[in-house]
């Protein structure tokens, strides 16, 4: 349900119909090796990868720990993420509070958290051809990047600090 083989081929899209030199980094799995043993998924995306073409332009570093995560939300660009369900998704709001816009499925709680337009891009789920257009309208333009870098940060901070859930939770 997470979509990732989604985001790989969306991914494609965005080195062969828009001619971006790009990589793409996926987090995740059972072990902190990527290990498509352990992690069979892993396997499937990256036989996806290389029937797309791309399998030298994605990486997978296996599972990061929290202390971890931060960093790579930080040296992204753009975090993307595409589940056909999600129930909030916290994910997002981790990469907005790293000031990075989040280009995500346009589902369940990440339709609350991502302010389309503004901290990042809403697109179908399972459409990759929309992912690879939103994401290349985001890397084509700096200073749309830099804005809605700053905007997601804002939102994070404003709408998802423990102090304003407290807050929320008690009203």
């Amino acid at each position: 349900r997470k979509g990732v083989d989604n985001v790989v081929r969306g991914f494609a899209r965005l080195v062969r119909d828009h001619g971006m030199r790009a990589r793409l980094v996926v987090v995740g799995g059972e072990s902190e090796e990527p290990d498509p043993e352990r992690t069979p998924e892993l396997g499937r995306l990256a036989r996806i990868a290389a029937d797309e073409g791309i399998a030298d332009a994605v990486t997978f570093v296996g599972r990061r720990g929290r202390d971890a995560l931060r960093w790579y939300y930080s040296a992204a660009d753009v975090f993307v993420t595409t589940p056909w369900y999600e129930p909030f998704g916290i994910t997002p709001v981790e990469a907005m509070a790293c000031g990075t816009p989040v280009v995500g499925a346009g589902v369940g709680g990440i339709k609350f958290s991502v302010r389309d337009g503004e901290t990042g891009y809403l697109v179908p789920p399972r459409d990759p051809v929309a992912l690879a257009d939103r994401i290349a309208a985001l890397l084509s333009h700096p200073r749309l990047l830099a804005a809605l870098s700053e905007q997601a940060a804002r939102r994070a901070r404003d709408l998802f600090t423990w102090a304003h859930v407290a807050r929320a939770v008690a009203t």
